[in-house]
């Protein structure tokens, strides 16, 4: 079809709604099918710690005019600074906040991941097979539905009480807003085709 007309439209994306949503359906998928769900989990609980990364992005630029000076620094001292500034003080011996640690633990060993040898002894019933009890680094143990679970709905609990503290309302797992619009071009607007002459 010509392309007989210009679009012109912005939007605002917000990067942490959609890794929100995609925790979400890879969740969902690991319970519908939770034999060899393995690697589904390992991805939930990986965009869970995204999400809590991109909301303090997302957040941060809102609130500070140098945020992109300290972008750079640990996501859990990003919270810590987003925190003093909105004067909440979690206590990270409870849920929801104790489960961040946990999460960039994992999120951490994955992201900056380094090869190791695990050594392991220990009594076993001689009528177990020996891959039972082979030896797994804490984010292999971790990867499991449970911990995706929790991790998503702790994750999800600690953006909102930002979202609203900051002034932003009860929902932040909203889609920027986008508009867009179409106008015919005019003869004069009209681009010309490759090897076309230009007058």
């Amino acid at each position: 079809m010509a392309k007989d007309a210009i679009y012109k439209g912005t939007r605002e994306v917000r990067t942490f709604v959609d890794l929100a949503h995609g925790a979400d359906v890879l969740i969902t998928t690991a319970e519908q099918e939770p034999q060899g769900s393995y690697y589904t989990t390992m991805s939930a609980i990986l965009f869970t710690a995204f999400t809590f990364e991109a909301y303090l992005n997302h957040l941060g630029e809102k609130t500070f005019k140098f945020w992109k000076e300290i972008e750079p620094i640990k996501v859990m001292d990003k919270y810590r600074v987003l925190c003093k500034n909105l004067d909440i003080r979690p206590d990270f011996t409870k849920r929801p906040y104790q489960t961040l640690n946990t999460l960039f633990k994992f999120r951490n060993a994955i992201t900056h991941g380094k090869s190791q040898i695990l050594v392991e002894t220990k009594d076993v019933s001689s009528y177990d097979e020996p891959y039972q009890h082979t030896p797994k680094a804490h984010w292999e143990e971790f990867s499991v539905l449970e911990n995706a679970r929790r991790a998503k709905e702790d994750v999800s609990q600690v953006i909102s009480e930002l979202h609203k503290t900051a002034g932003f309302g009860d929902f932040p797992f909203i889609h920027g807003l986008g508009t867009g619009s179409l106008s015919r071009k005019t003869p004069d607007q009209d681009v010309p085709t490759r090897g076309s002459p230009v007058t």
